[in-house]
């Protein structure tokens, strides 16, 4: 456990122990120029040899520091060079950025580096890592602050040294030892100024709170790492219990709540939070708690989102999208041409005479369904949506519309749009379906109407 002194050997058994690298590997290194990413890239430059390593710099200039933020940028560069690293350089507009997209300039700036460091990821190749110089400081810094926050286990259990392809080898070292690093190593480093003031939250704990914690415990940053272990431990034990549980509740069409409401709350609600994570739902502790209570009670509908719920349903916990239902077809009279019938649809009527339309029926099956007998017409015909109490005899035997649409599987959202043709004694035709009987082609046909609808910009 590298808690006495940072070495070369301590790293590597740290990449190693935690698979962060392996022997040559294609590695981006995220420097700022402070001090802890300064040692990190001496540290991967020293190790590249040995580990037969590509190591590619990334810095990123957020333009929030004036000359300050070009002189930082201009010290990478001059390391990178000494180290004959290639670099990548990103100048950002943070302070636009955040206000164009409501962000914090902190979360903007952290969203902007990320992107670029996954970029240079990319263009190393897919194996790819990107290295942060987060310390064993950061770790005990951000405990602090999600602790403050009532984070659940997950949110106090610190920086995880792996998350995907972003390692972070000097995890288990401290601030004073990576500063005791870079003295012995001649290491030159610039300071960001806002480092030194208490303007943001992260600063007042480092500043405040942790050098009562040291007064506290001497020994403080050792003792948070043995935590760290011991919390991790935890979190990865109830996260392989909370896997195998929904695992055995898995459904093709979701999850059995009683698999989930029966096991111990802290798993229930780990996979409460692993389900909302699996169907794109963001989660937190009030929410996850409120759902597992809701589990146990029986079946719920829970908005997460617009139109989006989270949904128990004869045991089955599943994601449920609210459709938008697609609005009625205003009436219109029935008569020869092309007309608009909704925003999606156009509708073509022709009426073929007898001399072309006599007994083709009986050759052309495939014309049938969208044709019937214009004589069978009674009083006004008009197009339209389906009406309560509409009935039919579409495949033998009258029905009403609405068993005939689930029949037919046409999606509720969907059966006010679907076209109907009918007269003063009722239903003519159905879009998708065809004529009733009573409207069908036969021998004593003497006019066919034939109609087609069309998706406007597509043909159907």
């Amino acid at each position: 456990m590298s808690t006495a002194q940072l070495k070369l050997d301590a790293v590597k058994e740290i990449i190693e122990r935690f698979g962060m690298l392996k022997k040559g590997g294609k590695v981006v290194a995220a420097v700022s120029g402070g001090c802890d990413s300064s040692v990190l890239l001496h540290v991967l430059h020293s190790l590249s040899t040995e580990m037969e390593l590509t190591v590619l710099c990334a810095h990123v200039n957020h333009n929030l520091r004036g000359s300050e933020s070009n002189r930082d940028e201009a010290f990478v560069r001059e390391l990178c060079k000494k180290y004959g690293i290639e670099i990548r350089v990103l100048s950002a507009n943070v302070a636009e950025y955040a206000a164009e997209h409501r962000l914090s300039t902190e979360e903007a700036g952290r969203k902007l580096r990320y992107e670029f460091f996954e970029h240079c990821a990319k263009e190393l190749g897919e194996d790819a890592k990107i290295a942060t110089a987060h310390s064993l400081s950061d770790c005990a810094e951000t405990f602090v602050f999600n602790s403050a926050r009532g984070a659940a286990l997950s949110g106090i259990c610190g920086i995880p040294p792996v998350r995907g392809k972003i390692i972070r080898p000097l995890i288990e070292f401290s601030r004073e030892q990576i500063e005791s690093y870079a003295l012995e190593h001649g290491i030159e480093y610039v300071t960001d100024s806002t480092n030194l003031t208490d303007e943001y939250t992260r600063n007042k704990i480092r500043h405040g709170v942790i050098p009562v914690m040291k007064e506290i415990n001497p020994g403080f940053e050792k003792a948070f790492l043995r935590l760290m272990r011991n919390l991790s431990e935890t979190r990865d034990f109830i996260d392989s219990e909370a896997e195998a549980v929904l695992e055995k509740a898995k459904t093709p069409e979701g999850y059995l709540a009683a698999e989930i409401a029966k096991v111990n709350p802290a798993v229930k609600n780990r996979a409460v939070s692993m389900i909302l994570e699996k169907f794109g739902f963001s989660f937190d502790y009030e929410r996850t708690l409120r759902i597992g209570e809701k589990i146990s009670r029986g079946d719920f509908k829970e908005e997460l989102s617009k139109r989006e719920y989270l949904v128990s349903e004869n045991g089955i916990i599943k994601k449920e999208t609210e459709k938008i239902k697609k609005p009625k077809i205003e009436e219109k009279p029935f008569f020869e041409g092309i007309f608009d019938i909704s925003d999606e649809k156009t509708i073509e009527i022709r009426l073929i005479p007898e001399e072309k339309g006599k007994n083709s029926y009986k050759i052309y099956n495939y014309f049938l369904k969208d044709t019937f007998d214009f004589d069978k017409i009674k009083g006004k015909a008009v197009i339209r949506s389906r009406r309560e109490g509409d009935r039919a005899d579409i495949h033998g035997g009258t029905k009403t519309l609405k068993k005939l649409f689930i029949e037919e599987k046409i999606p509720a959202e969907e059966r006010e749009s679907v076209a109907v043709i009918a007269d003063d004694e009722g239903i003519l035709w159905i879009e998708g379906l065809g004529a009733a009987k009573r409207a069908r082609l036969s021998d004593e046909t003497v006019r066919t109407a034939a109609i087609r609808v069309r998706r406007k910009n597509t043909e159907t």
